[in-house]
């Protein structure tokens, strides 16, 4: 009954923007929308703590087969995030459609609540044609809102590569699901998944590989991730958030709907799961730390974040795939837990982006600065957001992005000496990640909220839009607290990825050390009474630690984390600076002035911009980047007035698969054109030819 009404609300929403006026139309719009993201996320609770499967809808249409919906508690785990994002995001959407005229107000709505529906249809989908009808709706809606704000040729142009792409990535993985299908004799995902066991080794990798590469499109993985920074960077402000915070997660859960059942039968699978989230991870933070744009290096973020989610995910299933499915657990929940974590701070930091870009008229790096002082609400949510990005603690990316770094060093427990190679190389490169992740956004907080403003435009920041500072606010908080009680969400992850890997977690991550009766061996338990294992025993309602625990008599123990007592030392040490600051502040301090060198005040370009900053990043991948210079001039006569040199960087997917493909293409194109280009003699010569052959066919099958 919620999803009717949902919907309902859903649909009720544009069409109440249709009323004359701007301000009444969209805040009825909004708060209809709004209530309907309520009530779905509530459904999605309720689906997580129920049971593996309720049947929604069942329908067996004419020709086409059945069209199911079910409710799980995965798909209810993505659709909580994706209402959720919507939810934070809907009062932006609003403020900038009631700039539009009636109209285009009610279309721009629309297409934002068809993405919704159609992102929910997809995380309920039980059937083929149910999974790849809402896929494909999501497909267009997406497209809609990437073009939607104007007609010049970048958004069009990016608008254009997103749909193609994603058709191709669309047409790989129906064609994965068709070949399943036809091996297992049922449309149903549910009966595919069971019949994986049975099918033929080598058509479940092949189906698992398409499912991968064609679904990973929507998730940012390489080869297919050119569109998502393009995408991103021209798509309206407003909606950023949404594209970024939510409908990147439809390309996990079809990993985890396909290609885990697949992987548990076929390890290799994960192998390339793993070591391509990985890659994938880190090509996305190299390309993020020389972008100016802070649109589209927030979307080449996005590109790290789900692969550093999709490595998690693949080191599940490898681990489950070799026997050791609480280990399996452990990768699956911290893969889990931060696709959770980028909904949240990649929302809040695509908000701050867009409130910039409305207060200031740019979201250039280079042409910002000063903002903390201008904006203090916005920059210090932003700089929250910066914080759990680089994984900093007590924030919530710091949670699973160490999880998971510690989760895969206990490749150990596998004896194969290739899957520990990549395992290996998969973890330095996520390592290497984290060190470039920190950098990145040191230069992003820097270069947009410290030192001086660097144009008129930055020095005349006004006071940032509501509609932007409460939502950060509340995301900020989330962040904090998503970090804070790890030990609440760890359990419900846990739930989730029993079904996957086959084991469930929980009491190897977070043991429960205040139960009398715990499993845990005494002499495991006073050693780690120090750091805070048994501190709020007696009125804490959740666990204490976080631990890799897996009942091993050897090394019961590989790490142990407590969130809260890391905030409460960390609120501390900052605590007692500021009071010996405050303490230093009333002693006598002589004040004099210092040998300037001539220089009496700082200017704007004397200050380190964005593209300062990553220089060294350049020079570094120099290889990576294979930059080209494009030299602009302007002359009068045969005078040369200015002249200017731009480096051009381009991605290495679109280098080495985008363009190779196209130029393939336009060649296979070309050679075919010739056969429009000849005489009418060389015509009637094909088509004697044609019927000789036939002839020969007809009169040997006669015989």
């Amino acid at each position: 009954m919620l999803y009717i009404i949902a919907y309902l609300l859903f649909a009720a929403g544009p069409l109440l923007a249709l009323l004359p006026g701007r301000r009444i139309p969209s805040v009825l719009a909004w708060s209809t929308m709004t209530t309907g993201c309520v009530l779905m996320g509530s459904e999605g609770v309720i689906a997580i703590g129920g049971p593996a499967a309720q049947p929604l809808i069942q329908l067996a249409l004419p020709i086409i087969g059945p069209f199911d919906f079910v409710q799980t508690p995965l798909g209810g785990l993505l659709i909580l995030i994706t209402a959720s994002v919507f939810a934070v995001a809907l009062p932006f959407v609003a403020r900038d459609a009631s700039t539009f005229p009636q109209g285009r107000r009610a279309l721009f709505l629309a297409i934002v609540m068809l993405t919704l529906a159609a992102m929910i249809g997809f995380f309920s989908a039980e059937t083929i044609v149910s999974f790849i009808f809402c896929w494909e709706l999501a497909a267009i809606a997406i497209w809609g809102l990437i073009t939607f704000e104007t007609r010049q040729s970048k958004p069009v142009a990016a608008g254009l590569l997103t749909l193609a792409l994603s058709e191709l990535g669309s047409l790989a993985g129906l064609v994965s699901l068709l070949l399943l299908a036809s091996a297992a004799s049922t449309p149903q995902l549910v009966g595919i998944a069971a019949a994986i066991p049975h099918l033929s080794p080598t058509l479940i990798l092949v189906a698992g590989l398409l499912a991968f590469f064609g679904f990973g499109m929507k998730a940012g993985i390489i080869p297919l991730n050119v569109w998502l920074p393009a995408a991103h960077g021209t798509a309206p402000r407003s909606t950023s958030p949404i594209l970024s915070g939510a409908t990147l997660n439809l390309g996990l859960y079809a990993f985890l709907r396909i290609d885990a059942p697949i992987a548990l039968h076929a390890p290799n699978l994960g192998l390339i799961i793993l070591s391509s989230g990985a890659l994938t991870a880190l090509i996305g933070i190299i390309y993020a730390l020389v972008e100016k744009d802070m649109k589209r290096l927030l979307a080449q973020s996005s590109v790290e974040n789900m692969g550093i989610a999709t490595a998690g995910i693949g080191a599940g299933l490898t681990f489950a795939a070799y026997g050791h499915p609480l280990l399996g657990g452990a990768s699956m929940v911290a893969g889990l837990y931060h696709m959770i974590n980028h909904s949240t701070f990649k929302t809040l930091l695509f908000l701050g982006a867009g409130g910039i870009d409305a207060t200031t008229g740019t979201h250039n790096l280079d042409d910002l600065g000063g903002l903390m002082k201008r904006l203090p609400a916005l920059g210090g949510f932003f700089l929250v957001g910066t914080f759990a990005i680089a994984a900093l603690p007590p924030f919530n990316g710091f949670v699973s992005e160490w999880l998971l770094l510690e989760s895969l060093l206990r490749v150990v427990e596998i004896p194969d000496i290739p899957v520990r190679i990549t395992f290996a190389l998969s973890g330095a490169l996520l390592a290497l990640t984290s060190g470039l992740a920190l950098t990145c956004f040191i230069m992003l907080s820097g270069s947009a909220l410290m030192g001086l403003p660097r144009s008129e435009r930055a020095a005349q920041a006004h006071k940032a839009p509501c509609t932007v500072i409460i939502p950060m606010g509340m995301l900020a908080v989330l962040s904090l607290l998503l970090g804070l009680a790890a030990t609440l969400i760890i359990p419900v992850l846990g739930r989730l990825a029993a079904p996957l890997v086959g084991a469930n977690p929980t009491a190897s991550l977070v043991p429960d050390f205040f139960r009398p009766q715990s499993s845990i061996p005494l002499a495991v338990r006073h050693a780690l009474d120090p750091i805070g294992a048994s501190v709020g025993a007696a009125f804490l309602p959740l666990r204490s630690l976080v631990v890799m625990h897996l009942d091993q008599t050897s090394a019961p123990v590989v790490y142990a984390m407590s969130t809260m007592l890391t905030f409460v030392v960390l609120t501390l040490m900052l605590g007692g600076v500021w009071l010996l600051a405050r303490g230093l502040r009333h002693k006598r301090i002589t004040r004099s002035t210092l040998w300037d060198a001539g220089l009496t005040r700082l200017r704007p370009e004397m200050t380190y911009t964005a593209t300062t900053f990553a220089a060294p990043v350049r020079v570094v991948f120099q290889g990576l980047f294979h930059p080209h210079i494009e030299e602009d001039e302007e002359r009068q006569g045969a005078f040369v007035l200015t002249r200017s040199h731009r480096q051009v960087i381009t991605n290495i997917s679109d280098r080495l698969v985008l363009k190779p493909m196209i130029s393939a293409a336009f060649t296979v194109a070309n050679r075919l054109a010739r056969m429009h280009k000849g005489r009418v003699n060389t015509y009637a010569a094909y088509i004697l030819l044609v019927m000789v052959l036939v002839l020969i066919m007809v009169g040997g099958t006669g015989r």
